[in-house]
């Protein structure tokens, strides 16, 4: 059996926490991940994981040899690469979760450019506006809107979202636009459940910075529903500028307190310790780095 395959395998399994994750990664099955760790246990005479039904544990010896083995793909993908006269090209399955609204409006054509220039890696996308856990998912890295509260995750900025407060004109013509950050007490209010309940409110206006609770009479857990819910003329919501700038453009949605603006939120790339990145994984991130526009 391959030796560089079962240290690939090696890897991937404690990078991803299962064996069904890594042989998604690897494109092959869970049995021949589980032969190549088995064949890899026997070469170095000391188990790598310790298996029980419900949790797959690295051994205190796989912690020591990981570095190592990380090394040495990576040292082959080089050798490699200077044997074809080229840099190394990534190639694999990546697995990468995305905010759900991001990745349905934004995120497909810039999927698209990076894969016609890589044609030797695949993508497994996840959309879903819930936090994934990336280890236990086997998802290699992830883009998070907003402040990160797991520090066990490195992360790379790649730009900041911007956010409008905004009602429909069916809305509006039912109620007075508020004037004041504090009338929105006098509205129905239309809330992101992952940010809880009461929810604050913030915005930023020529005396300074406003932080408004919000009692929101509908919470929903996904931005294209609140969008949709705004159009339906329910309330009002704090929608990403890209599901806002089309609507403001056909009249269907109105920005509400136009004095005050609504604070921008970091868009990270998050990614799991320990050890370096795959190579398709860093060449994703400098991609994205590079695409300002994913943002809208």
């Amino acid at each position: 059996m391959d030796r560089l395959d079962c240290l690939e395998a090696f890897v991937h399994v404690l990078e991803s926490g299962s064996f069904s994750a890594a042989a998604k990664r690897l494109g092959t099955t869970q049995p021949t991940v589980s032969k190549r760790i088995a064949a890899l246990e026997q070469t170095f005479g000391t188990p790598l994981f310790l298996r029980t039904t419900r949790r797959l544990s690295p051994t205190e010896e796989a912690g020591r040899i990981y570095d190592q083995a990380r090394g040495i793909l990576e040292t082959f993908d080089r050798a490699r690469a200077i044997a074809r006269n080229a840099r190394p090209e990534p190639t694999g399955t990546l697995v990468a979760s995305v905010p759900a609204s991001l990745g349905r409006h934004l995120f497909m054509p810039v999927a698209s450019e990076f894969l016609r220039l890589y044609p030797e890696v695949s993508l497994d996308l996840r959309l879903s506006e819930r936090q994934v856990n990336l280890v236990e998912e086997g998802v290699e890295l992830a883009l998070r809107i907003g402040a990160l509260t797991d520090n066990s995750l490195r992360k790379r900025t790649l730009g900041r979202v911007r956010r409008h407060a905004v009602a429909s004109p069916a809305y509006l013509h039912q109620r007075p636009m508020p004037q004041d950050p504090g009338e929105l007490a006098e509205h129905v209010c239309i809330g992101y459940s992952r940010f809880g309940s009461p929810t604050e409110w913030v915005f930023e206006g020529e005396y300074g910075r406003h932080v408004v609770k919000v009692e929101c009479r509908i919470r929903l857990n996904d931005a294209d529903t609140l969008q949709t819910a705004v159009l339906e003329g329910m309330g009002i919501a704090i929608l990403p500028n890209w599901l806002v700038q089309p609507k403001l453009a056909s009249g269907e949605l109105e920005i509400v307190l136009p004095d005050h603006t609504v604070p921008s939120l970091p868009l990270n790339a998050v990614y799991p310790e320990p050890g370096p990145l795959s190579i398709r994984a860093r060449r994703f991130l400098d991609f994205l780095a590079e695409r300002k526009g994913l943002l809208g």
